[in-house]
């Protein structure tokens, strides 16, 4: 029977992921936390009918609203791809830090599960296997996230990406890669929580000693040589380009506007 422990290390694997996209045109990064390649150890984070949920989210900055279309990240499947059926991707709010606690993913406000995308698809809407562990979803309209924030108003939101695993019967799993988190730095580690493994919401990956009010209370090393104590997760999020959404139309940005509010 095959098993897993909570975090593996695999082989390492160094890539380089374009901040530009030659055959989706009309994309641009916003926010780029990995296309400089990953580490070779990564975050639980999957749903499994045996070993349960887990679920790893990391934090970025919002700087000016619109919509994230594409969402490019580096995950490893303990027992290869086919055991993948889909992956969950769901957006929080912010908790900021406090003396007590680390900052950390608040109220729920985006829920999808993405299906692979079908290969005659010219468009190719769900997610790919890429190749050397790096995966893109790329988001039907309907399905773009609306970011709002920015100028003097900025928005910290949380991004959580599970991998939803085959129903077989056995332990399969999903681990996002970790990158190297530069402190100090703006936000916090990423977040963790499962029942199955028995870690209330929200534990703090790193160990950031001088980030306010962070505590040991999930993994405190060794992490790689050169590492400050402190992980984030290996993710690169694009928006349309102006002339992309121009094209749309102002009533179809209209729908999207209303859509996010409902």
């Amino acid at each position: 029977m095959r098993c897993v422990a909570m975090m593996v290390v695999a082989v390492a694997v160094l890539v380089l992921a374009p901040t530009a996209r030659a055959d989706w045109p009309g994309v641009t990064a916003k926010w780029d936390q990995g296309s400089g390649g990953h580490d070779p150890w990564g975050f639980a984070s999957w749903i499994d009918d045996v070993n349960g949920t887990a679920m790893t989210a990391d934090d970025f900055l919002c700087t000016a609203p619109g919509p994230i279309k594409e969402i490019e990240f580096a995950g490893y499947s303990a027992f290869g791809n086919a055991y993948i059926n889909g992956f969950r991707v769901t957006f929080w709010t912010d908790v900021p830090a406090t003396a007590a606690d680390a900052s950390h993913p608040g109220s729920l406000i985006y829920d999808r599960t993405i299906g692979p995308a079908n290969p005659g698809d010219p468009l190719k809407i769900g997610w790919q296997d890429l190749g050397n562990e790096w995966f893109l979803i790329n988001l039907s309209t309907s399905d773009w996230f609306w970011q709002e924030g920015g100028g003097t108003s900025p928005m910290v939101y949380w991004i959580g990406i599970q991998g939803v695993m085959a129903a077989d019967g056995y332990g399969d799993a999903f681990y996002w890669y970790a990158v190297p988190r530069t402190i100090p730095s703006w936000g916090d580690d990423a977040a963790f929580e499962s029942e199955y493994f028995g870690y209330p919401p929200w534990a703090n990956w790193g160990w950031p000693t001088n980030d306010a009010g962070a505590s040991p209370d999930l993994y405190d090393g060794p992490f790689p040589a050169g590492w400050a104590n402190s992980a984030d997760a290996a993710f690169t999020l694009r928006v349309p380009e102006p002339a992309t959404l121009c094209l749309m139309g102002a009533g179809a940005i209209g729908m999207l506007l209303r859509r996010r509010r409902k």
